[in-house]
């Protein structure tokens, strides 16, 4: 067994392969709360886009193509918009969604034995891909309930094989979206560490759901504090079209000696497996660059579902962003409570696959019809789970 493999057991892998999950997913009357996929049509506009750019416009369309001009220059100058930092087109490399973005970096900046640092709870395959890449995973523990970025528990878990560091917000599973401030005080350790080990800790900012934030927030980027960042981006949740498979990274124009990385990132995206957008993907991203979801409705499901998680006996504290939200439930077992609400043909994921056992996370992408359902099995599933307890892990 690998080591990315046995990480990928202790994350996802448990609970797929040891719940109920894949046995009830798409039954009669189930809701399916666990992942944030589709479960209505993408808006006819967006599909239009895409099936324009699947037509052949010359012999060359469906010919090997790494990054294309005006896909780059769209990222570029939205990136240059909103961080107020002068991208071009070289700085971005475009990938087939974050999940390769992230891969690629740390097959850029690491070797063999080094470690890399990331802020638990955590989307389930940052342990397996830093594994994969012959590194080591070195969780940080966040405080539970807040969340908040802590850049002395980054401090002390840096050591002098520390060769990345992985931040994601809008946070995955917490909600969380991290401030100027929270960055300032991180780029500053990380400043200090790298003189201390006499090389670069480069950080990772896997902004994969920054344009879905509510409450009238932005959603700040450390490249703006600290110039050895990656910023990896994916349009998957920006779509909410999981399974069309495009993003990229982009080094920001602070970056020093940004040549090298570059060059690094297209044998990275070569040696991964062809980590490059499929050309119909490549060729609608500057389209693409002006879809989004619309944030509001995902923001009133928050709401109501926040209520209705409280009345039912849970401990919420509304997600600032992406699409999912992390509920406290009253006796530490999330993995009884998933079974309870299983039992009522809810199926939500216990989040100590996630690093944060005791609280379970429920998407926020079901339709409004199925919310609505949801909320009315919430109040029929009070948490009493005694009879629960023995439920197989």
């Amino acid at each position: 067994m690998t080591d990315a493999t046995d990480a990928y057991g202790r994350r996802l892998g448990a609970y797929l392969e040891q719940s109920s999950y894949s046995r009830l997913r798409g039954g009669p009357g189930v809701i399916d709360l666990a992942f944030g996929d589709p479960h209505e049509f993408p808006a006819p506009a967006l599909v239009e886009v895409l099936q324009r750019h699947l037509s052949p416009q010359h012999t060359d369309w469906f010919a090997y193509t790494r990054d294309h001009p005006p896909a780059q220059e769209s990222v570029a100058a939205t990136l240059s918009r909103e961080l107020a930092l002068p991208f071009t087109a070289d700085d971005v490399a475009l990938t087939n969604g974050a999940f390769a973005g992230l891969t690629i970096c740390l097959r850029s900046v690491c070797d063999p034995g080094d470690e890399v640092v990331y802020l638990d709870p955590a989307w389930f395959y940052y342990e397996p891909i830093i594994a994969s890449v012959g590194a080591v995973p070195r969780p940080v523990a966040l405080t539970p309930g807040s969340w908040r970025l802590d850049a002395e528990l980054v401090a002390a878990a840096i050591t002098p094989r520390t060769s990345a560091v992985i931040v994601n917000s809008p946070n995955n599973p917490t909600g969380a979206v991290y401030t100027d401030e929270e960055y300032a005080a991180l780029a500053e350790v990380l400043r200090e560490a790298s003189t201390r080990n006499g090389r670069p800790i480069y950080l990772l900012s896997d902004e994969a759901y920054r344009r879905i934030v509510f409450d009238g927030r932005t959603c700040p980027s450390p490249a703006t504090h600290y110039p050895f960042t990656f910023l990896v981006h994916t349009y998957t949740k920006t779509l909410l079209l999981p399974g069309e498979r495009v993003g990229y990274v982009a080094i920001p124009p602070t970056m020093p000696d940004p040549a090298v990385l570059r060059r690094a990132l297209t044998v990275a995206r070569l040696t991964t497996g062809w980590a490059f957008p499929n050309n119909s993907l490549l060729f609608a991203l500057p389209e693409l660059e002006q879809h989004a979801l619309q944030v509001k409705p995902i923001e009133q499901r928050r709401d109501l579902l926040v209520d209705a998680l409280r009345e039912a006996g849970y401990e919420v504290q509304p997600s600032e962003g992406t699409f999912y939200l992390l509920a406290q439930v009253p006796d530490a077992d999330d993995w009884a409570h998933a079974a309870l609400l299983e039992e009522r043909g809810l199926l939500v994921l216990p989040a100590s696959v996630m690093g944060a056992p005791g609280y379970l996370r429920l998407s926020l992408t079901v339709t409004d019809d199925m919310l609505e359902e949801t909320i009315g099995r919430l109040r029929s599933a009070r948490p009493s789970t005694r009879e629960h307890a023995s439920v197989q892990r």
